[in-house]
């Protein structure tokens, strides 16, 4: 049988008497670090069914308003929404663009090449039937200008909404994944204390102080990870936010 590496194949001279006492000493530990490491695994399990109590939803909310509130592209859907608007409101106010008017001033002492001159001021008024035709089509146009910038902001709000929510469930997740680590390292400590401790007084061999010492040094390195996976995760959904998770209340 072997747990994480370590051999417990008992020796035969266990069955002498003389080495008797030493041999339940063995077993002895072994049993204990069973136990730890079995013991190490539930919290493992109990600390992953914990994550989802620890999800605060008010806060969440909070953080897709502050994205809503703060994220340029949000930004830009919007203010595409208010030009779409401002040309539909100039459309509606431009009826009377194809009506043109004019006036010319001709003084009575002016000297013309022909025969009908006319003195004084002159006032025209000039009408673009095409203006008037194509009015109607304009303002449809940007009517529906108009509404595919409200679609637009629409689903990009949904987009966001899910990408806030997605980012926050998996910095929730890095950091219950470095509590895990954390408590795996505290277990792996304790071992290998108790493990030193047998072999300075020769109760245990190299091979297995050896093998818990570098356990001991990867589950160090297994926190680092996780640190950096939570800080990462972190920055995700602070870029989202557009402001650090302290500053949200």
């Amino acid at each position: 049988m072997r747990i994480i590496g370590l051999d417990i194949n008992y020796p035969k001279s266990c069955l002498l008497s003389s080495v008797r006492v030493s041999c339940i000493r063995q077993r002895l530990f072994f049993l204990l670090f069973s136990f730890s490491f079995l013991l190490g695994s539930s919290r493992e399990i109990r600390a992953q069914e914990s994550m989802i109590p620890e999800l605060s939803y008010p806060f969440l909310e909070k953080l897709i308003f502050s994205a809503k509130q703060n994220y340029p592209l949000m930004k830009a859907n919007l203010r595409r929404v208010n030009v779409a608007n401002y040309n539909l409101q100039k459309a509606r106010l431009s009826w009377f663009d194809f009506f043109t008017l004019s006036a010319f001033y001709s003084p009575s002492t002016s000297v013309t090449l022909t025969n009908a001159t006319l003195t004084g001021v002159q006032i025209g008024l000039f009408i673009n039937f095409s203006n008037i035709i194509q009015k109607p089509t304009v303002i449809r146009q940007t009517r529906e200008e108009l509404a595919i910038a409200q679609l637009t902001a629409e689903q990009y709000a949904i987009t966001l909404e899910t990408d806030v929510k997605n980012r926050y469930f998996r910095y929730m997740q890095t950091l219950s994944v470095l509590k895990v680590q954390n408590q795996n390292a505290i277990d792996i400590e304790a071992l290998y204390k108790q493990l030193k401790f047998r072999y300075e007084r020769g109760e245990e061999t190299l091979e297995n102080f050896t093998k818990v010492m570098i356990q001991n040094a990867d589950q160090r390195q297994k926190i680092i990870d996780a640190e950096s996976a939570a800080l990462i995760a972190k920055n995700a959904l602070e870029e989202l936010v557009g402001k650090k998770l302290e500053e949200i209340k």
